[in-house]
């Protein structure tokens, strides 16, 4: 087996460049011209708006605190989580059938399972940070106060809930 992983193309490196730049960019444009201008105007009132037991503004800080790292976790556990243990296995990193787009040796045994390790400990770190932040959340929406004048131009079938 050769000392170095074999290295993308040029013309490869431009393609997946651009593949990802493809559903990258239109994906922060929509991010920063529809989702941001609309979340700062929820925040504004998202105490005057109830979903079953939870108003607004506690939707909004639990998603900020649990959903968010809890969320995170899961986004680059579907993302690396596969390749990880593909290493952990194998012992060997780059993977037989991968390539790199710097030159890069071969790494077997343990001086290959150090990056997954590290990987899959982001993974629980984030884990542990979503159950941490339900204690935050909790503690900070204790301390909240919201703004009850704001709430006067939101439907009246919003401001209350159902028995």
């Amino acid at each position: 087996m050769a000392d170095w992983a074999p290295q993308y193309s040029k013309a490869e490196r431009i393609r997946l460049l651009l593949f990802h730049a493809a559903w990258a960019v239109p994906l922060f444009l929509l991010t920063e011209v529809f989702f941001s201008p609309w979340f700062e105007r929820y925040v504004e009132t998202a105490h005057c708006h109830h979903y079953g037991s939870l108003n607004g503004l506690e939707l909004v800080v639990y998603s900020l605190f649990i959903g968010l790292p809890l969320g995170l976790a899961l986004i680059v556990l579907a993302i690396e989580g596969r390749h990880s243990v593909r290493v952990l296995r194998l012992g060997q990193s780059p993977l037989p059938d991968e390539k790199v787009f710097r030159p890069a040796r071969y790494v077997y045994g343990h001086r290959a399972r150090i990056k997954p390790l590290l990987f899959f400990l982001l993974v629980v770190f984030l884990c542990g940070l979503s159950v941490q932040g339900f204690f935050w959340a909790d503690a900070m929406i204790d301390d909240l106060s919201p703004d009850v004048s704001r709430c006067l131009g939101v439907p009246v079938a919003q401001r209350y809930t159902l028995p």
